[in-house]
């Protein structure tokens, strides 16, 4: 899974360079504003339903494979009432967005198109949700690639062929939502081909010992908490999203230049903060349906040694990520977007990328043992924390002040939903091993890679990026390994004593 999801994100960062290349920073910018009312409709469509279905269909599964099956019925009785409503709202009022948000009338139609995929998106939801909860991740990892390949294949096709004597961003935007758009749907039918021919081989379910109404609920009393978080969490970052080019504008009078820093903070540094939670995303895709399963349990011990587990494994990796964007992000910057300027960003975003893991890690545990509604509060604490920031800070300092608002945000969140694993599990983090070793660690990695750069004279930033990145690799994990060798040397020591 882990395999996909690199292939995957590499693909997305690829893709990213091409956009940022042929449509500029400012087109960017665009992009990210037409993308963001997307991404809150779409979450308004699939509602949760992958976390919510795995879970259930992992807890189900224990009873009857009767049960599983109805409650997937369900599912796509649900998702297709939600998701239609959604097209319905973002077809009807794409002209109103477009004009009063986003501040150009061309983006309506970008978004009506956008506004096709929202059923395929949510059928593709809740056939992932039973593939995880199955463990059959190559399906899901596999479809995501596939979306991916699709995806960059269409957007080529228009922005380098079909739109190839034009540079007008509104346009260009059209070009890529159709590649978008194209992609879910062949995302869907993928997922419905296995789903399909699968269920034709096996024909042994058992018979559902819950009613309809009853398998419904059960669905809802699940899906309904996380779908308000995501939904009162997609609406308030919208609104944040189409504030911050707004006082980036008030702040420096010039909308292409904020719409410029918007693209390249929003669309540029943050995906490639980003880039490395692919080995996160899959260790949380593939435990939630067993951090259920343990969790139903009446021993919680199995349960606490797994969140344990996980947590230092997020911890190490997180910080590991941390010190090489802090050390290298000038090579880093410059290796993917040349002359952007983005090391700056990556610096400081960087101090906080160690809390973005663990706390987007955290609210997957969270969700998993049945903390939803905790979630949900915290959710809506930091996005009401953003949004005044933006108001009363942003505004008078601009694109700097929006970069140490995701600083301050990240860290909020971090603690509050490390703490509230801490009351329901009783896990807490081991400040040497998981902490203080990984940042001394990273800390002799990072100096490490400096001075190899520096010794390798003027070669481009790429060739520095790569030879930094693996002499840091190296020292990092060569001293992780010391520790856990010597760890290993007095534990047989007490052993034999």
């Amino acid at each position: 899974m882990t395999a996909f999801s690199l292939i995957n994100k590499l693909l997305g960062v690829f893709l990213r360079l091409f956009l940022s290349s042929r449509i500029g920073s400012e087109g960017m910018g665009l992009y990210q504003l037409i993308m963001s009312v997307y991404t809150m409709f779409s979450t308004f469509a699939t509602a949760g339903f992958t976390v919510s279905v795995s879970r259930l269909i992992a807890e189900k599964d224990e009873r009857s494979d009767g049960d599983a099956k109805l409650l997937m019925s369900n599912s796509f009785i649900a998702s297709a009432v939600i998701s239609a409503v959604a097209t319905l709202l973002m077809l009807i009022g794409a002209d109103m967005i477009a004009f009063r948000f986003l501040g150009d009338a061309a983006c309506a139609r970008p978004l009506r198109i956008l506004a096709l995929s929202m059923p395929f998106m949510a059928f593709a939801a809740c056939l992932k949700g039973w593939f995880i909860a199955k463990q059959k991740v190559t399906v899901t990892s596999s479809a995501s690639l596939f979306e991916q390949v699709v995806k960059i294949t269409v957007i080529a096709l228009f922005l380098n062929v079909i739109m190839a004597n034009t540079n007008d961003s509104a346009s260009l935007c059209v070009g890529i939502v159709l590649g978008v758009t194209f992609s879910e749907m062949c995302s869907f039918c993928y997922l419905f081909l296995f789903r399909f021919f699968g269920e034709r081989r096996k024909n042994t379910a058992s018979l559902p010992t819950e009613t309809h109404g009853d398998s419904m609920r059960s669905l809802m009393n699940v899906t309904v908490p996380i779908s308000l978080s995501v939904y009162l969490t997609s609406i308030l970052h919208t609104a944040e999203t189409l504030l911050i080019p707004y006082v980036f504008t008030s702040y420096s009078g010039d909308r292409g230049q904020a719409l410029s820093q918007f693209g390249m903070i929003r669309g540029m540094v943050v995906p490639i903060l980003f880039f490395p939670f692919a080995f996160l995303a899959s260790l949380v895709s593939v435990f939630t349906p067993e951090i259920s399963r343990l969790n139903l349990l009446s021993d919680r011990k199995p349960l606490n040694s797994r969140i344990s587990s996980i947590m230092s494994f997020v911890s190490i990796l997180s910080v590991a990520v941390g010190g090489l964007f802090f050390f290298l992000n000038l090579e880093i910057g410059e290796a993917f977007y040349p002359n952007e300027n983005t090391s700056r960003a990556i610096k400081i975003l960087s101090l906080v990328t160690p809390f973005m893991y663990v706390e987007t890690v955290c609210d997957g545990l969270l969700k998993a043992i049945g903390e939803q509604v905790q979630t949900l509060k915290f959710s809506v604490y930091n996005s009401i924390l953003r949004v005044t920031m933006i108001l009363f800070f942003v505004s008078r300092t601009g694109a700097n002040g929006y970069l140490w608002l995701l600083v301050i945000s990240n860290s909020f969140t971090y603690l509050l939903c490390r703490h509230r694993l801490y009351k329901a599990t009783g896990v807490s983090p081991r400040m040497s091993s998981d902490i203080l070793l990984p940042l001394l660690a990273s800390i002799a990695a990072g100096l490490s890679a400096k001075f190899t750069v520096s010794q390798l004279g003027s070669i481009s930033y790429t060739a520095s990026a790569a030879s930094g990145t693996a002499v840091y690799i190296g020292v990092f994990v060569l001293i992780m390994l010391l520790f856990a060798f010597e760890r290993m040397k007095a534990l047989v020591l007490r052993l034999r004593r």
